[in-house]
């Protein structure tokens, strides 16, 4: 069985269940963690994982990251014996490529909407360690990577203007795991908002719309930035919103099992980031709970408009308002509207269907004859 080394910098965040979710999706290729950071076993959840700062430490582990030394992640390839690289995140493969070359293996590139959409002038302002090493490496990697996998068709076109190659760049949707989907009612009148608190994610858009709007409760799972300027609106605005902070994946699909409509009224933020697809709409679909969401990056590849959610307008309370309404309102609208959203994603997001995808545009990788 061929192995791959899926890396990111650091697993388990709660914002990112989904990379762990596609780790432990594979059947034909054996997946092997790889990071910069300590990896707990809890974390893992049985995976086997390599950690640069407890193999070579954290000195060694900071300069891969600023791009000034592949050997320690060129000696870990080697040791785990892995066919191919999967890193999430231009950044990480950014970091990554010199070790892959050295190492003789071939490199895959997942893009999720930062790293995408984000100018090379903001990356650098940034003050990103790993930011400001994809800036100076984003023209070698598009010239001596092998695979480009952005998860939405909106990502794959901001990919191709940034001069990453046709011919190598596929959308790839990650998927969602079906088979741990809680079972709850929806309490009436609730909405969940899940995000970390930026402005890429709308919150203040939301607020807006709510306002006057009787009987409703907001629950914002996620923690950022904005935690106490939100926290002052909601209460300037006189809304019943709760913020949760950050959850880990089964309490949050459990807050949106809970509500009768998820919100995710995203904007392009001030860095120019967008979403890639908004992982968390499928996951509401999933659950069979509508969505009403902003016609906004890789949105409408999750949301497809009037059938399994409502899209509006950008940064457009009222617009906003109304579709919240409409839902809240007619029972019936937001009953087929989550039972069509159930259908699509069953069909076009399951997670083992999509991984084995990926499985297949791995092989493609061995057949051509290894790194460029």
């Amino acid at each position: 069985m061929p192995r791959v080394a899926v890396v990111r910098h650091t697993f388990g965040l709660p914002s990112e269940p989904f990379v762990l979710t596609q780790a432990r999706a594979f059947s034909r290729w054996e997946p092997v963690l790889v990071s910069r950071d300590a990896v707990p076993a809890e974390v893992a959840g049985g995976l086997p994982s390599h950690s640069l700062v407890d193999a070579a430490g954290p000195r060694a582990a900071a300069l891969h990251t600023a791009g000034l030394a592949s050997g320690p992640l060129t000696a870990a390839l080697r040791a785990l014996r892995v066919d191919a690289v999967l890193a999430h995140f231009g950044f990480e493969a950014s970091c990554a490529l010199p070790a892959t070359r050295r190492a003789g293996v071939p490199l895959a590139t997942v893009f999720h909407g930062v790293d995408a959409t984000t100018s090379r002038a903001e990356l650098l302002r940034a003050r990103h360690v790993s930011w400001a090493t994809y800036a100076r490496r984003s023209r070698a990697l598009a010239h001596r990577g092998d695979l480009f996998l952005p998860v939405s068709d909106h990502l794959r076109h901001r990919v191709l203007d940034r001069g990453f190659p046709a011919d190598r760049t596929v959308t790839h949707h990650l998927g969602i795991d079906l088979d741990v989907l809680p079972a709850a009612d929806p309490v009436p009148g609730t909405l969940v908002h899940v995000g970390r608190l930026v402005p890429k994610k709308g919150h203040a858009t939301l607020f807006r719309a709510l306002t006057g709007m009787a009987g409703v409760r907001l629950t914002c799972v996620g923690d950022g930035p904005l935690r106490a300027e939100l926290t002052a609106l909601a209460r300037d605005l006189r809304l019943d919103v709760e913020f949760t902070g950050a959850l880990d994946h089964a309490e949050t699909l459990q807050r949106i099992a809970r509500s009768s409509l998820l919100c995710l009224p995203s904007t392009t933020g001030p860095t120019g980031d967008q979403e890639g697809l908004g992982q968390v709409l499928l996951e509401a679909g999933a659950l069979g709970r509508p969505v009403v969401a902003t016609r906004h990056g890789g949105i409408p590849s999750a949301v497809v408009d009037g059938t399994t959610g409502l899209l509006v307008p950008e940064q457009d309370p009222d617009a906003l308002a109304a579709a919240i309404r409409r839902v809240l309102e007619r029972p019936r609208l937001a009953a087929d509207l989550g039972r069509a959203a159930a259908a699509h994603v069953r069909e076009n997001f399951d997670v083992r269907v999509q991984t084995a995808r990926l499985e297949t545009l791995l092989d493609s990788l061995l057949a051509d004859g290894g790194p460029r």
